[in-house]
């Protein structure tokens, strides 16, 4: 079995929340420069994406489509429902086991980000890790399932 290695990106800042407007909440200029900067120092590791999956919701679609420009990425988003705020960590990592990529990329929110990322890591997850915006996780292993990923790393903004 070959080694997935798969990245999770919080959409950066965004408007304030309106609980009947969720969806639709762009990212602030802050926002802007938050994924700017994730997708900059992304881009010097030289690692490649095969796969990007995108929550339909207005910041993460904006997020992925700055951070696919800044980085330099050949990738071409796809809308994935199932990556929203609340969606379900064990039913996607089932999802994403049975793809043919080895390399993919979730542009989706809190508090799934974080719930993924916990869920699939073998070992505690560093003190200080958060899901803050524009953060961006990297795990990998042969089995996207519970406790069968190793945590790579994780970039934050930083300007």
């Amino acid at each position: 079995m070959k080694t997935k290695r798969l990245y999770i990106l919080r959409h950066g800042n965004a408007e304030p929340y309106c609980y009947e407007q969720d969806a639709q909440r762009a990212l602030t200029k802050q926002g802007i420069e938050e994924v700017r900067s994730t997708a900059q120092q992304f881009s010097v590791l030289g690692e490649k994406l095969d796969a990007v999956f995108v929550s339909p919701y207005l910041r993460a679609q904006q997020t992925a489509n700055e951070f696919l420009r800044v980085s330099g990425s050949q990738a071409t988003p796809e809308t994935l429902d199932s990556i929203t705020p609340s969606g379900k960590e064990l039913d996607v990592a089932l999802w994403l086991h049975d793809l043919p990529y080895e390399s993919i990329l979730l542009v989706t929110h809190q508090p799934f980000a974080f719930e993924l990322v916990e869920m699939l890591a073998d070992a505690p997850l560093p003190y200080n890790f958060q899901m803050t915006t524009a953060t961006m996780a990297s795990l990998e292993g042969e089995l996207f399932a519970t406790a069968c990923c190793q945590f790579r790393w994780a970039i934050s903004p930083n300007y």
